[in-house]
């Protein structure tokens, strides 16, 4: 039998509100229920009321919440994130690209993108999300097919806002700069690049000894002879990588992408993610007889780590291991979620 079973006692009972004095009192069902994820199943029980939900105080606490983030991911906002980056994983085809190197090619499934600002900025965080993060949303949903993805806002160390972009597609990294940098110079960002280029080495190289630890001589020599070739109009302003280890990175990706800022102040919205990844519910049902029967039969075969409260419990299933415990029941609720959110 699965950890805290006792859930299952709430099935059939009608619970009345004795505050609520009315010919038709309210009263409520807890019925057993159950939501399938990618690497997880949740145990809880769902209320159902009749004959209408009463009203709580429940708008009224809900003003006098501070709606600031100051900087950090809530508690909350972090399990959408990691439940994100679960979906994303999972729902990412493999693809291949050949190595540079050797030539072969590679198996991966996500891209992990960065998009810097080219210089000093000057604009609000508001401003930069709304012209310049949305639009290279719009433009890469359009010119590359990004369909799903996570994206999340840092400050760098110079103060500046940058972001993070976890998608499913690979993004040639010369398009992938030269997109972000026509997008960022609307307001100017890569022509005061090339300002203060140009008047920085007026007089020939000269190097950024500040930078030394992490960009040698070398490689800043290199940097700047591109830079001449193309008088300063495409500076390195992004990044991209294709992560091809997902048991060893997941992990570690939905921890940084959820991880917090706590002496930078970032205004507005710390992350987000394409619609399909928003209200990802699973797949939800009953738990009737035959999936308590699968749930017991996995459980006792898995030994999955459990999580869990008073009333609700979360068992760390794989669907790859639902499978090879032929949960047909389990499956078919994951199936039929994935075909009606993301028309798979």
């Amino acid at each position: 039998m699965y950890p805290n079973i006792h859930l299952a006692r709430f099935a059939s009972r009608r619970y009345h509100n004795p505050d609520k004095i009315t010919a038709m009192k309210p009263s409520f069902d807890l019925i057993p229920a159950v939501s399938v994820h990618p690497d997880r199943i949740n145990i809880y029980s769902q209320v159902h009321w009749q004959p209408y939900k009463p009203k709580g105080q429940t708008k009224e606490y809900l003003r006098t919440l501070d709606k600031s983030n100051k900087g950090k991911i809530s508690p909350q906002a972090r399990r959408k994130i990691n439940k994100a980056v679960d979906y994303l994983v999972y729902l990412s085809n493999d693809k291949a690209l050949p190595a540079k190197q050797s030539g072969r090619y590679y198996k991966f499934k996500i891209s992990f993108l960065t998009l810097t600002l080219s210089s000093k900025q000057i604009h609000t965080d508001h401003e930069i999300k709304q012209m310049f993060l949305n639009q290279f949303l719009v433009e890469a949903r359009k010119r590359w097919q990004m369909l799903n993805y996570v994206w999340r806002a840092e400050k760098q160390s110079n103060g500046n806002i940058h972001f993070h972009i976890l998608c499913d597609k690979f993004i040639p990294w010369s398009e992938l700069r030269d997109t972000w940098n026509r997008i960022q110079n609307k307001l100017g960002y890569v022509d005061r690049y090339r300002d203060e280029m140009r008047s920085y080495h007026e007089g020939g190289f000269k190097v950024r000894q500040s930078l030394l630890d992490t960009w040698d001589y070398k490689k800043q020599i290199k940097a700047y002879k591109v830079g001449v070739a193309n008088d300063w109009s495409s500076p390195n302003s992004t990044d991209v990588h294709s992560i091809r280890f997902i048991k060893d990175v997941k992990a570690y990706i939905a921890q940084y992408m959820a991880k917090n800022e706590s002496d930078k102040d970032i205004l507005g919205r710390l992350w987000g993610c394409s619609t399909p990844l928003s209200s990802l519910k699973g797949g939800q049902g009953v738990r009737d007889s035959l999936i308590t029967d699968e749930l017991n039969r996995v459980v006792t075969s898995v030994n999955p780590r459990t999580y869990g409260g008073d009333y609700f419990t979360v068992l760390y299933i794989s669907i790859k291991q639902l499978k090879e415990n032929n949960c047909t029941s389990l499956l078919s609720l994951f199936e039929e979620f994935l075909s009606e959110k993301f028309n798979i």
